[in-house]
């Protein structure tokens, strides 16, 4: 959730349990150890935070706030739940991009963000699995989000993009969480430091 009111919105009760909603700031160390003091066990990371600031990214302060996010979030969050996922042999999932196989003239930020965390995913996989600890990415394509609502309404762009996508339509957030299951899941038990691409075939035309 990006905020208070979307965050009330959820619903903590589903069929198999209650959910726990906790705010944190990736980007900052002291708020990161309040949320995790309130938490026992912990199974699974899922990094999914993150910012796009586009053109504004060619100034080095807006590139710097891109990769505190984007990038720092990720291992802030990492090494502060290590200790936890160690106890339970678990996982984490790093929400990549598509941009961590092409350069976006748009979004250098970003793109370098996106691309430094598939060497993190990588490092922290070598590194943890004597933990016995999993480390893989996702790199989503074209999907159907928020952050993709103005493309989308520019109905040339939105069929520009779609027309290049092998698979012929844009992916919906639960391709990329199906994604993410399964590599939380015990058919993954033997898969870490993996990048896998939930593009519709884009990064492979």
């Amino acid at each position: 959730a990006r905020s208070d009111a979307s965050l009330a919105a959820c619903n903590p009760e589903t069929e198999s349990g209650t959910m726990q909603l906790l705010k944190l700031d990736v980007t900052n160390d002291i708020s990161i150890d309040a949320a995790l003091e309130q938490i026992g066990r912990l199974d699974i990371l899922v990094n999914n935070a993150g910012m796009v600031k586009r053109a504004l990214e060619f100034q080095s302060e807006n590139f710097a706030d891109v990769i505190n996010t984007n990038l720092m979030g990720v291992q802030r969050m990492a090494q502060h739940c290590l200790p936890k996922l160690a106890l339970t042999r678990g996982c984490i999932v790093n929400v990549a991009s598509m941009w961590s196989y092409f350069g976006s003239r748009t979004a250098p930020g970003y793109t370098a963000s996106k691309t430094g965390l598939v060497g993190l995913t990588r490092s922290l996989a070598h590194a943890w699995a004597e933990h016995g600890i999993r480390v893989n990415a996702i790199a989503p394509g074209w999907i159907a989000t928020k952050m993709t609502q103005a493309l989308r309404e520019d109905q040339e762009q939105y069929e520009g993009i779609r027309s290049r996508i092998p698979m012929g339509e844009w992916g919906r957030p639960e391709d990329v969480a199906g994604t993410a299951v399964f590599l939380c899941s015990p058919a993954a038990s033997y898969v870490t430091g993996a990048l896998i691409p939930v593009d519709g075939g884009y990064s492979a035309a």
